[in-house]
């Protein structure tokens, strides 16, 4: 029995620029006794992803694959490993080492698919719409006649915050970086869309509240954005930073304090600490999907071996929505 197989892959040996990821072949072997070897059919493009190839995030050794999050479908199972079988549909949200046409990874990573999502849906939603819930339900729990600010709407996670907060009965305000993205977050149903390249932020949401700051602030943006969220937040109010897209920000406590603004800097992983908690949550998610709350999934897509390409779309805001890598 051969085992080993050709197996496409991208490689980097330092980290920097997009040029440091080198798409290439190695050998891939079969999976040890707890692993499964998966096929992917569909790699999701994150900025996590940005920062682990950057240096902004260290990575353990080099050379290194990184992306962390991908569906498809268990091709080989190790002899320890229960409950999952050759042709599982699955998928994972943050498992280091997904821009690679096949893997060996821990099932415990893994979630399983309902047959009427397809692999683009699944590599589409998963990390972004794990996120979204647990910003709108659990971080912030969104309440109906709230007034929710949400940077970056016509962004991967910003779009589905936008939608879930909507859908929770939320007035929401969303920003983009300029006025040519406002016709991409038309179809969100959003209450008022703000281009930032061209717009008074605060003019305009005291003009559409009456003067009424916001009662929370979603912010995966970071410095461009966080001074302007922090004036227009209310007293008591809360701000919500999950990324920082261009770069930390400057946290001025002393606002923050003399206002009594909650500062939050969740991380997905402080809820969904166990199987049972993320199989509820992968569930609500796809439910939330298949019943029309989140939208249609209509991803950019590139081939894999056009990975550099990608990273630099993704960091020139040149790509919209959720972005994924065909094997």
């Amino acid at each position: 029995m051969n085992t080993t197989q050709t197996n496409s892959i991208v490689r980097l040996t330092r980290q920097g620029p997009p040029s440091v990821l080198e798409y290439t072949t190695e050998q891939i072997g079969l999976p040890k006794p707890h692993e499964v070897l998966i096929r992917h059919e569909a790699i999701a493009l994150n900025f996590v992803d940005v920062l682990f190839r950057n240096g902004s995030f260290p990575l353990r050794q080099l050379p290194a694959t990184i992306g962390v999050e991908a569906a498809g479908v268990i091709e080989s199972v190790g002899s320890e490993v229960t409950g999952w079988a050759v042709g599982d549909r699955v998928g994972y949200y943050f498992s280091i080492g997904a821009y690679a046409q096949q893997r060996l990874i821990d099932p415990r990573q893994l979630v399983k698919l309902p047959d009427d999502i397809t692999f683009d849906q699944a590599a589409s939603l998963l990390a972004k719409g794990l996120t979204a819930r647990m910003l709108v339900k659990q971080a912030y729990p969104v309440q109906a006649g709230d007034i929710v600010l949400v940077h970056a709407a016509a962004g991967g996670v910003g779009s589905l915050i936008s939608r879930w907060a909507k859908s929770l009965g939320a007035t929401v305000i969303g920003t983009v970086g300029s006025e040519a993205k406002k016709a991409i977050v038309e179809p969100y149903g959003l209450d008022l869309v703000v281009a930032l390249d061209k717009e008074d932020l605060a003019e305009k949401i005291h003009a559409f509240t009456n003067g009424r700051d916001v009662d929370a602030v979603f912010d995966g943006v970071g410095k461009a954005t966080f001074g302007k969220s922090a004036a227009l937040t209310k007293s008591g109010g809360t701000i919500v930073l999950y990324g920082a897209a261009s770069g930390a920000p400057e946290i001025d406590n002393t606002l923050l304090n003399a206002r009594q603004i909650k500062f939050l800097q969740p991380s997905l992983g402080q809820y969904l600490p166990d199987p049972t908690t993320v199989n509820f949550a992968t569930a609500e998610l796809f439910n939330g999907f298949q019943s029309g709350m989140l939208g249609k999934v209509t991803p950019m897509i590139y081939p894999l071996s056009e990975v550099s390409q990608a990273h630099l779309d993704l960091e020139a805001s040149r790509t919209t929505g959720s972005v994924i890598f065909r094997p």
